[in-house]
């Protein structure tokens, strides 16, 4: 009789690890699909899909601030415009962790990504500072030319939104949701852009 007890007290714990395990996969999996760039560009609206695990490490060096890695957030396409979004983040929970560094209030809206080019021997303050901004590339493909931020006009980018993922032995995960909201100029013609995304980010232990 005390074996039957004993069996069944262990059959019960083993479903209810396998019913928390289960519902614990399933939130993590919720949270992980999903992941978008929804934009708007003089009045049109595009979606894109968030590829997770893309885009550019190796911005290292910067004697005040930490390592960055690019992370890709998305990109629409047609026969008149090229646009590809992506978002700068401390590669290394060291960095990431620390909330004097790692400011999600303080972010910016670029118009390029060839950030990569810049100086990486800690003097080039601007290189230095692109943690949390968002990168905006936006190709004129009738003339072949890349836009820029029009001048002195507002552009917004906030974090709204970052959650707490799941972390293995190498890394943590996050996901993170933003809005922005910015003006290209396209000769003397303004662009308005505005829009929302949902990415997950790596940060190596």
């Amino acid at each position: 009789m005390n074996n039957l007890k004993l069996l069944t007290k262990i059959f019960f714990c083993a479903f209810l690890m396998i019913i928390s395990y289960s519902c614990t996969s399933s939130d993590e999996d919720k949270l992980s699909d999903n992941l978008f760039l929804q934009i708007n560009v003089s009045g049109k609206n595009y979606t894109s899909e968030g590829l997770y695990s893309t885009g550019f490490s190796g911005q290292e060096n910067c004697l005040d601030n930490g390592d960055l890695f690019l992370q890709y957030v998305g990109e629409v396409e047609n026969s008149s415009l090229f646009i590809e979004v992506s978002f700068a983040h401390f590669e290394n929970l060291i960095d990431y962790s620390n909330t004097q560094k790692n400011n999600i209030l303080n972010t910016r809206t670029v118009d390029t990504n060839s950030v990569w080019a810049f100086s990486t021997d800690g003097i080039d303050s601007d290189f230095c500072n692109l943690n949390n901004d968002l990168s905006i590339v936006y190709e004129d493909k009738s003339t072949d030319t890349y836009l820029h931020l029009k001048p002195n006009a507002q552009s917004i980018h906030k974090i709204t939104k970052v959650d707490f993922l799941s972390e293995d032995s190498e890394a943590k995960y996050y996901i993170v949701e933003g809005n922005f909201n910015c003006t290209f100029l396209n000769k003397n013609i303004d662009v308005p852009v505005s829009g929302n995304y949902r990415i997950k980010i790596e940060v190596l232990k």
